[in-house]
């Protein structure tokens, strides 16, 4: 069991190090990721060797002294691997602590281990089992309190790694604090028991070796994305249905751009529409799209049959609320409450904006909706996703990015980019 524990995680520390550098090399946490799985590998073999050579040979020690270098490195690394994710912009005094305490120990670890006196194995014991637990012991609390403060989630472990299985889209940096937190529950719980946690029965080695496994192969899976900002279960679909299913690669790429789109920044954006323009004459599919697309702005809407309006019909009084009251903004706005405010009944109010517009009610009140969601991000262009969504009667971003890109065939980000080009020509 003890060879299975040593193999498994350490080869997976490997097997990570070495495939990020060969096609992760240009994500922002490269470098970190690297430093961090090469403590991780180190540490977990020094451990592997403190329970399988015998204890006072020289290999025990090489062990030993390797642990001490690698093992305090660990949290350090991970905690500056995690601010880096949440693209924290500040330095912090946590970052050196994988350079100073690290090197201080192994320094005197070393120099006492080529002393050959009692005195100096004495001192080499005290540094390697208690000094050496003793930081370890302070680094996971310090772990702990990173978590608790800068991430700020109380079920952080559990909650977090079933939103992600069950295919919700959650933060980077949330999802490997919760999966760190498996070989950090492993780290302390050496710390307790010390070595006598590795012989203890069958079953809690082959727990250890699991654990240790999954969380080395997960992490290291998820920091392949180490550019992105949010993740799901959906990314590593869509990772192997490109590569594994041909049929589906256009539809996988589209769902991927969308992914990319919804994360990229104006600039970046507009860089990309224009490579695209010039391709695929992109203006010319717009054209065609607005040939076949309902009327979807507002004045068109309500002036097209104008004419045909007295000031007391029904009709007109609709229009009333919406343009002078613009009571669409209202968020849970029902077709009941438009006919309560016109004193008619819902089923007649329906099919007379039907009739009228050639649009069912939800699909008008949507359309009104953009219309002002347009003109609003165009006067307030540092606001976010979530105030504009409010401010125009969306319950939330997401119904608002759906209802967007249904409405005008892009997402907000691609709409605004698309008119920054247009206001760049004009």
């Amino acid at each position: 069991m003890l060879t299975l524990y040593f193999f498994t995680s350490v080869a997976a520390c490997l097997f990570w190090v070495i495939i990020h550098m060969m096609i992760a090399s240009r994500t922002d946490t490269f470098h970190l990721f690297i430093a961090l799985f090469t403590a991780c590998g180190l540490y977990i073999y020094s451990e592997a060797c403190h329970v399988v050579l015998e204890s006072g040979s020289s290999m025990d020690t090489i062990a030993t002294i390797t642990g001490m270098l690698a093992g305090p490195s660990v949290i350090p690394l991970l905690i500056t691997y995690l601010r880096r994710l949440m693209h924290s912009p500040r330095s912090h005094p946590i970052t050196v602590m994988w350079v100073v305490i690290p090197a201080a120990l192994f320094t005197a670890g070393t120099v006492l281990s080529l002393l050959n006196s009692k005195e100096a194995d004495a001192l080499f014991h005290t540094i390697t089992v208690d000094i050496y637990n003793v930081v370890l012991a302070i680094e996971l609390l310090i772990l702990l309190v990173f978590t608790i403060i800068m991430l700020r989630q109380k079920r952080l472990l559990i909650g977090t790694l079933l939103k992600f299985f069950m295919g919700q889209k959650i933060s980077l940096a949330r999802l490997q604090m919760s999966v760190a937190m498996i070989p950090m529950g492993v780290m302390a719980a050496r710390i307790g028991f010390g070595y006598n946690l590795y012989a203890l029965d069958l079953w809690v080695q082959i727990t250890t070796a699991t654990l240790l496994l999954f969380s080395a192969l997960l992490f290291g899976l998820n920091a392949l994305f180490g550019s992105k900002v949010n993740i799901s279960w959906k990314d590593y679909r869509l990772l192997i249905r490109y590569n594994y299913g041909k049929n589906n690669k256009d539809e996988v790429v589209e769902a991927m751009l969308n992914d990319l789109l919804d994360e990229a920044e104006e600039e970046a954006l507009r860089r990309i529409q224009e490579k695209i323009g010039e391709n695929l004459h992109i203006e010319e599919w717009h054209a065609e799209a607005e040939k076949d697309k309902p009327t979807q702005l507002t004045t068109n809407i309500f002036t097209a049959v104008s004419d045909s309006w007295d000031e007391n019909s029904l009709i007109s009084r609709f229009q009333h609320l919406m343009m002078d009251e613009h009571l669409f903004l209202h968020p849970r706005l029902t077709l009941d409450d438009v006919a309560e405010r016109l004193n008619s009944n819902k089923t007649y109010v329906s099919k007379l904006v039907n009739n009228t517009y050639n649009l069912s009610f939800p699909e008008l009140i949507n359309t009104l909706r953009i219309d002002y969601a347009e003109q609003y991000i165009l006067s307030h262009r540092e606001a976010k996703q979530e105030e504009i969504a409010q401010s125009c009667g969306f319950l939330s971003a997401s119904s608002f990015n759906t209802t967007f890109k249904k409405v005008t065939g892009m997402t907000p980000k691609v709409w605004i980019a698309s008119m920054e080009r247009q206001k760049v020509k004009e």
